[in-house]
């Protein structure tokens, strides 16, 4: 009797039976704020922004591509101080010209940054609230997934909830 006891206590402390379900999906964050309406909208205004910056920073690499031929033109005609004097001039408006162009590219990458999170601001509520109206226990980002069934990919329908937000809040006539 003791044996057949201790082989039963050893049988259920010994069985692992798992049966859960875990309702798990996963999405692509970054398809989301590239492709969404809101997100072209930004980029849009980036690049807008980027191409009046590369006009501006053309036509400076003009004007010293240009002071630099008159001086080379101009060395066997002027004194050696002289000379030196357009020289530094020259080399003042090449670093005034790298550090407007380093300055012009941080604040290219923060206003990317800035609306990035503006679009997130307004994609974790809409996330949050798909994951309690389907029941999903998990939400992972996708380039953390190796290989997944695509009936897991939440992402096109979070996409077209956040492009239905947007419309409802006319967040694309902003200024």
């Amino acid at each position: 009797m003791k044996k057949v006891f201790y082989f039963f206590v050893l049988f259920f402390f010994y069985i692992n039976v798992a049966h859960s379900k875990s309702n798990i999906a996963y999405l692509d964050v970054q398809l989301i704020i590239d492709k969404s309406d809101l997100g072209k909208f930004y980029k849009k205004k980036i690049s807008n922004k980027y191409d009046t910056i590369k006009l501006e920073l053309e036509k400076k690499e003009i004007s010293i591509k240009d002071e630099q031929i008159l001086i080379d033109n101009q060395k066997n005609i002027l004194k050696e101080e002289e000379i030196k004097k357009k020289i530094k001039k020259l080399n003042n408006k090449v670093i005034n010209y790298q550090t407007l162009r380093n300055e012009y590219s941080k604040n290219i990458l923060v206003e990317k940054k800035n609306y990035s999170i503006e679009i997130l601001k307004i994609l974790n509520p809409i996330i949050t609230n798909y994951v309690e109206i389907n029941n999903i226990d998990i939400v992972i980002e996708k380039k953390n997934i190796l290989v997944g069934i695509k009936s897991l990919d939440i992402t096109f329908n979070i996409l077209e909830i956040l492009n239905q937000k947007t419309k409802e809040k006319n967040l694309l006539n902003e200024n």
